[in-house]
């Protein structure tokens, strides 16, 4: 069907991403909005040799509702072809009727979540370049007390956006605990007025390594859609700062082995405390950056 600016469009990218088009004026504003669990509304420009045009487009970022998009997509083709001459205005109306079915338990990551991530791929991205199947290594989406695994050698990551100070939060008694074998820290100081966004650095991180089915469903487990990088696109980073450490015997920290009786007292639950990366012990931990990949690339 068309409106007033052209036919309407089906569209399935090659993401398998399920997308609605509805043209509308290059000059008219259309701000990024989630809608629900299933859809997203954003503004996108399509253009080939000889047209460049711009587009409402609805997209489902949930698989699972597919039969809902469907179903929607023939409402909103209804209501526009009622009044083909406000497109935009006959979507948001059929948007807000079926709000209630697009709410659902979808919820986008937040700024300090976004900046943890980012510092994760970071590295991840370090290691993706070195060896294209070292996706494997990025284990912390899969629940495990650190960030990176690879043999006997684990990484943890830290990334804050404060200007000052170099002050982390370890969370629980396991975090900083690597056992018999080799525990790495890494900690990041990013500014946000300038730099990468999240989806920049995960299309890079795609086109590095060799299986980027595991990598995306590895950032679906922390929260993080592929299909929602519009939305965080806004959002970038820039590493101005990065201290690494090799936290071995008298580096400042709570595990279970340093309380008495190798044991959390009776009645006290999950541990988090701040640690103070200034500390002298910490500083005299310090190890060169290029250490942190070749410690874990090593590894058989």
């Amino acid at each position: 069907m068309t409106s007033r600016r052209g036919s309407v469009l089906l569209a399935l990218r090659d993401d398998d991403s399920r997308h609605l088009l509805i043209p509308i004026d290059p000059r008219h504003t259309l701000p990024i909005e989630p809608e629900g669990q299933a859809v997203t509304l954003s503004r996108r420009v399509l253009e080939d040799d000889t047209v460049r045009r711009a587009y409402a487009d609805l997209a489902l970022v949930d698989d699972r509702m597919e039969d809902l998009f469907r179903a929607l997509c023939a409402e909103v083709l209804t209501r526009i072809s009622a009044e083909p001459e406000r497109p935009v205005r006959a979507l948001r109306r059929a948007l807000a009727d079926w709000r209630a079915l697009l709410s659902g338990a979808r919820r986008l990551l937040g700024a300090s979540e976004l900046a943890g991530l980012f510092g994760e791929l970071s590295v991840l991205r370090d290691l993706v370049g070195a060896d294209p199947g070292a996706v494997v290594c990025w284990t912390g989406p899969t629940g495990s007390a650190q960030d990176f695994h690879r043999g006997s050698v684990a990484l943890e990551v830290k990334a804050t956006m404060s200007p000052e100070g170099r002050t982390i939060r370890v969370h629980g008694l396991d975090q900083l605990d690597g056992g018999a074998g080799t525990l790495l820290l890494s900690w990041f100081r990013l500014r946000t007025d300038r730099g990468r966004s999240v989806p920049d650095i995960v299309e890079e991180i795609l086109g590095l390594c060799d299986d980027p089915d595991s990598f995306l469903r590895a950032l679906g487990e922390v929260g993080y859609r592929h299909s929602d990088a519009d939305l965080y696109r806004t959002r970038v980073f820039e590493p101005v700062e990065r201290l690494d450490h090799e936290v071995g015997p008298g580096f400042p920290r709570l595990t279970t082995a340093s309380l008495r009786g190798d044991a959390v007292p009776a009645g006290v639950g999950h541990v988090d405390y701040d640690l103070d990366l200034d500390a002298a012990p910490a500083v005299a931990a310090r190890i060169p950056t290029d250490d942190v990949v070749r410690h874990l690339l090593e590894q058989p």
